[in-house]
Parts: C-alpha cells; structure tokens; sequence
C-alpha cells in the first residue's frame, strides 16, 4: 500500500487545444508549463511545483460525473470568468455552494465535455451575491 503518494499529474483529452488553453488558462487560471514534443498536440499546465495537467488532443469519450477537483485562491475570480463563459455545470452535482467546512464547491464543465471542480480555501471571501443566481 502507498503511504506517502502524491498526484503528479492528470490526463485531459480534448478535441480543440487553443479553445482548451483559453479555458485552463483564462478562465480558471492555471499557469502553462514546459510541453515536451509527444507526438500529437499537448499542452501542460501548472498547478505547483510538483503537479500539471497534461492537455491532449486525444479523440475520447467523457463521462457525465467523473472530475478532478482544483483548489484555487481566488474562487471568486474563477467564479466570476465560469460565469461568462457559460461553464459552470450544475446538472451532475449540484449549484455552487458552500461546504459545512467553509469550503466552496462548484463544477465546471470544459469546452470538450470535462467535469472540473473548483474549490476553494475555507477562509476564502466570498461574495454573497453569488448565491442569488
């Protein structure tokens, strides 16, 4: 059994790299890491200095629930791009919401069918408003 394991990376296919670039990078603000040449069209992505994403463009199926969950320190922020781009998915889990840790949750789903979760620090300030949409 694995005790001491770390996520070093995920696997997203999209169909689209550009419009999946402006999605990880625009709207949820990942930072773009060192690609190395694979063969196909990549792109990573960082999220600390010891996780990415890897971006492909592998033709597949995506599933309606399944999702990896990034915390980020500015929710509101992230909230507030989801919103204009029309990502945020609340058929397969639910509406943005704060957990009873003090954590918010919401869902978004990518231009090529990917579920993500967007958490939050529970500390995080949170603009009320949010709750009336």
């Amino acid at each position: 059994m694995v005790t001491t394991g770390n996520i070093q990376h995920i696997n997203v296919n999209v169909d689209n790299l550009a419009e999946a670039t402006a999605f990880y990078h625009g709207v949820i603000g990942l930072a773009l890491d060192h690609t190395p040449d694979q063969g196909f069209e990549s792109q990573f992505f960082k999220i600390n200095d010891n996780q990415q994403i890897h971006m492909n463009v592998i033709a597949d199926d995506h599933p309606f629930r399944a999702h990896f969950c990034i915390d980020v320190d500015d929710f509101m922020g992230v909230f507030e791009r989801a919103k204009a781009a029309g990502a945020i998915d609340t058929e397969p889990w639910g509406l943005v919401r704060q957990l009873p840790t003090g954590k918010m949750q919401m869902f978004l789903r990518d231009p090529h069918g990917n579920l993500v979760e967007i958490g939050s620090l529970p500390s995080a300030k949170v603009d009320q408003k949010l709750f009336d949409d």
